[in-house]
């Protein structure tokens, strides 16, 4: 996968990674002027408050930009994979990895819909496949 996890998550972050080891998508919403945003951070980037919460996502969305890496900057990934922004429909995006579709086939506006893939590590890894395409 492309995303740096840190050795243990914060006191920000662990929702998220609870939420995701659960098989679920959420993401930060603020409580002041409504905004979805993502990373979670201790203030809102639009209004600046500090209140926020997590909520669920529907995990659907499309994708707006990729890129297919071919050179993996370590041994544990293996090449061909594809890196992209997913825009949520709930609007707001992340960077995320797509499943499940050869590298070939990936398209921007194609619909995805959130699965989840288990390191050997023990951390759930949101990902994003082509909806209606069979989990892995």
């Amino acid at each position: 996968m492309t995303l740096s996890l840190p050795a243990e998550a914060s006191t920000t972050t662990r929702p998220f990674w609870e939420a995701a080891a659960a098989g679920s998508l959420v993401r930060p919403v603020c409580g002041q002027c409504g905004r979805n945003f993502f990373i979670p951070q201790i203030a809102c980037p639009d209004c600046h408050t500090e209140d926020w919460t997590y909520e669920q996502s529907s995990g659907k969305g499309v994708i707006s930009t990729f890129t297919v890496v071919h050179r993996a900057p370590t041994d544990e990934l293996e090449p061909p994979y594809v890196v992209a922004v997913v825009d949520l429909d709930e609007g707001w995006y992340m960077m995320t990895n797509i499943v499940d579709c050869p590298h070939e086939s990936v398209r921007i506006g194609q619909a995805v819909e959130v699965d989840f893939q288990s390191r050997a590590d023990g951390i759930v890894l949101p990902v994003f496949r082509p909806s209606g395409a069979n989990p892995s």
